[in-house]
This record gives C-alpha cells, structure tokens and sequence, in this order.
C-alpha cells in the first residue's frame, strides 16, 4: 500500500507523520521545501488546544511547553449593546492552548518527517499525475487548484458568502491585564476583536485581530493598505480598539505600539464551507480530501488547526485497518465517518457566527455569576463535540450547568468579574 499526500499544513504532516508509526507507506508532495514553509506572511494564527498537544506528544513532535507560547486564561466580554453594561468574567482554560506561529510549526513537522526518513517531492504537480503513484491519493492543501477537485456541498454549507472579513496581525506594545491571558470582545453587529499571546518568528508577541461582520463599523480597517501608510493604519486600529474595547486600548502603548515586522498582517474574507469530501479522477481513480480541501470554517472558535489534527489521526487508523481497495466505497465511508466528527466543529462554528440565542446568551450570563461555569465553558473548547452539545439546546445548557454545580463547591469570591 503506498498513499501520496498532496500538501504540507498540519492535516498533511501530521497524517504522514502517524502512518509512519502506523508502518503505511507515504509521500509528501509540498509547494515549499522546509525553508519556504518558514517564509512569507502569516496565513492564520491557530491555537491548538489539548487534545491536539496530547497527539503531537504521541508523533514525537511537541516542542513549545512554556508559557510564553501559551494561552492559560480567557477573559471575556460581551457587550449587550443598547447601553447596557459589558458582561465580563475571566476563566481559566485546562489545559492551555499552544499559539505558534505556523512558520515555526509547520517546518519543524516537516523536518520531522524527513529526519525519520519520510519522503518529501516539492514543486507543483497534477493530481492526475500523482494518482497513478499510489493506492490513494489525499489532498490536504486547500489551494484554488485543487478546491476545484471536491465542489461545496450545499447541505452542509449554509453560507455562499463571508460571514467576517479579517484583519489580523503579530504586535509589539501591548501589555497583558492578566499573564498568558486572551481577551476577546463580542460586538453585537459589529463582530469580534481579539488579542492573543503569540509565539512568533519574532519571539513573544501579541495578534491583534478584527472579526468584522461586512459592513459593520470594523470592517473599513480590513481593506487599508498597512504598507501603503503604516502610520495612518495603525491610527485606525487605535481609534477602533479605543471605540469598541476601551479596557484593551488602555494597555497599548502607543509609543510601542506596531506591527513586528512589514507584511505581519492577513487581510481578506473566508467563506465557510464544507466541500465534497471525495472525488473520482479522469484515470478512475479516486481521492480524498482532508483539511483545507475539504472543510473551511471561519477563524472565530479556532478549530480549524483541532480539527485538521484530529482528522488526520482517524484517517490514519482507517487506512492502517483497511484490507480492500481504495476505491470509491472506501473513500464515500471513509469521508463519512471523518464527517460523524467534523459535523460538529462546522455546526458549531457556523452557529458562533450569528447573534447568540437565547440560552447561549444565558449561559454566558451565569459564566459571568459562577467561575466554576466559566472556566468549564472555555475549557470546552478543547471538546468540539461536548461544546456542540451543550450549545445546540438550552436543554444542552440546562444540563451543562446542573453538571457544573454538582462538580464542586463555588469557591469564594466566584464571580467572574
């Protein structure tokens, strides 16, 4: 058996890193060489939560276990809008997230796999030409050229355009309320915005992001030309945090305050979607589509670098079991038991993109009441399938907080603050 594997993000090499230890056979198929990986703008900035840790410990390939590439404690506030107060609490998250910079990241995995042995074909290639290679073809990088491979599936797509557009970028000047700490601000009508430790090419930093809902008051600066006039960009981004977080504004330092470096900044707009998970080639060959060639969600819970780790892994224990061909029946299963998973990750993140219901917005209220909820909530989010479940109903609600309350005694002094 002999699977190629076209791309190198996190759903490429870490498939390819666990069938090695599975003893199938594979070959990574890379635009980039390890250098190239380590060069250019920032694409995303994920968070990996603990179970994604736990399955780079199992690969030999955790490397950040210090604080400075941790995200310890959430601190959240809701605005209600209408001149009503914010809603805050601070909630510890168990076990941390690792924020790396993907720069970082992503070459140490792919040294990994050349240092084991791992076959590594950079360039461009045709899919059609690379099928003939191997028993299955993977296709794991989410590029236009091979989007075009596995179309949207409309079922499970409900949006057709961007529901935020984006600016988000690595930042020198801004101080932490509380250490390793990320704050986010919910504006209702407006989107999000976000500041997050960072472990960066140019150390320990901070991203600063807008989560724009199109054309709300944060959108404008999703369209500026950083480059073009740095000094007018960053006024922007300054009276926009002063307008919509003041409390966050008070811990830039305006002085320090800029981009760590020219072209540390992604701009643009991501249209959710979840595309057909297989495909048969002109040979009659198929192939099978994981991370970005297959589902897209927006940044906002931060799953899509959780999700492609842990897709990688079950595809990896379908193919080690397997005893048939890689035909069309087993790519059509396949993708449907990666599915059983993944569905919750796209329904959750699809629902966060719209105003709270009701009973999400409750929940959020008694996380402000109780830190025990608090700090389960955002320790959920380690749990895509328990957060869906708990945020899909208010029944899901009701039982999530009973279960909270039973846990343990509040301790003193609970309230989130």
């Amino acid at each position: 058996m002999s699977v190629g594997i076209v791309g190198s993000g996190i759903s490429g090499l870490q498939l390819a890193l666990r069938l090695r230890q599975l003893g199938v056979p594979a070959t990574v198929y890379s635009e980039h060489d390890i250098d190239g990986l380590r060069t250019g703008r920032p694409r995303n900035f994920p968070a990996r939560f603990g179970r994604t840790q736990q399955r780079e410990r199992e690969l030999g390939v955790f490397a950040w276990d210090f604080p400075d590439a941790q995200v310890q404690h959430w601190a959240v506030t809701a605005h209600p809008g209408g001149g009503e107060p914010p809603l805050r609490f601070l909630a510890g998250l168990e076990p941390p997230s690792s924020v790396v910079d993907f720069r970082i990241y992503l070459p140490h995995l792919l040294s990994a796999w050349v240092d084991r042995g791992g076959e590594l074909v950079t360039g461009e290639h045709e899919v059609a030409d690379l099928a003939a290679r191997h028993d299955l073809l993977v296709v794991a990088n989410g590029s236009r050229s091979m989007r075009g491979l596995f179309p949207a599936d409309p079922g499970r797509s409900p949006y057709t355009t961007p529901q935020r557009v984006l600016c988000a970028g690595i930042y020198h000047g801004i101080a932490e309320e509380v250490p390793h700490s990320l704050d986010i601000h919910f504006l209702p009508g407006a989107g999000e915005i976000l500041r997050l430790p960072f472990y960066s090419t140019a150390g320990r930093a901070d991203v600063l992001a807008f989560e724009a809902v199109p054309g709300g008051p944060l959108e404008a600066v999703c369209h500026v030309d950083a480059g073009a006039d740095p000094a007018g960009f960053h006024r922007q981004v300054l009276d926009l945090v002063a307008e919509h977080a003041p409390d966050l504004r008070e811990r830039l330092d305006t002085r320090a305050f800029a981009l760590t470096g020219p072209g540390e900044l992604a701009q643009g707009a991501i249209t959710p979607v979840v595309r057909r998970g297989w495909a048969r080639l002109d040979d009659g060959t198929c192939a099978l589509a994981i991370g970005d060639a297959w589902i897209t969600n927006d940044p906002l819970t931060a799953q899509g670098a959780n999700l492609g780790s842990h897709t990688a892994f079950a595809l990896a224990d379908l193919l080690a079991g397997a005893t048939g061909p890689f035909d069309e029946a087993f790519c059509r299963t396949a993708s449907a038991r990666l599915w059983e998973h993944a569905r919750h990750v796209v329904e959750w993140s699809n629902a966060f993109l719209q105003p709270p219901a009701p009973h999400v917005a409750g929940l959020l209220g008694r996380a402000a009441a109780d830190k025990r909820i608090a700090d389960a909530f955002v320790s959920r989010f380690n749990d895509p399938v328990a957060m869906w479940r708990t945020l899909s109903s208010p029944e899901g609600v009701a039982a999530f907080v009973a279960g909270c309350e039973t846990a343990a005694p509040a301790p003193v002094g609970a309230q989130g603050g």
